[in-house]
């Protein structure tokens, strides 16, 4: 009984010695990836910022004159957002007098 025990405990420990080695492995595989992938990336940037070099040198350039400046007035609801904005309502009693003035002038 005491042999099969052992044996049993040996099966478990060389088990878990070899999924550690596999997870060593798997840890080793994944940092060469990612630094193929760095390698990559870098050379990308390389080839990327040299196409955009070339092809801003191929592009006619303007000179634009910003000295003058134009101001025009906005209002100030124009730049707030909708739920800042605040909308009033006449009382009832405005709107009844207002109403009854348009009623007077109709006539």
């Amino acid at each position: 009984m005491k042999a099969i025990l052992a044996a049993l405990t040996l099966a478990l420990t060389f088990q878990a010695q070899a999924k550690l080695s596999d997870f060593n492995s798997l840890i080793e595989e994944n940092s060469k990836a990612q630094g193929e992938l760095h390698s990559a990336l870098t050379e990308n940037m390389k080839d990327t910022k040299l196409a955009v070099k070339q092809d801003s040198e191929k592009r006619d350039r303007y000179l634009v004159d910003t000295s003058g400046t134009i101001n025009a007035p906005t209002k100030k609801s124009f730049l707030t957002f909708a739920k800042e904005k605040k909308y009033y309502r006449a009382s009832e009693k405005q709107a009844q007098k207002r109403l009854a003035v348009e009623v007077d002038a109709a006539e």
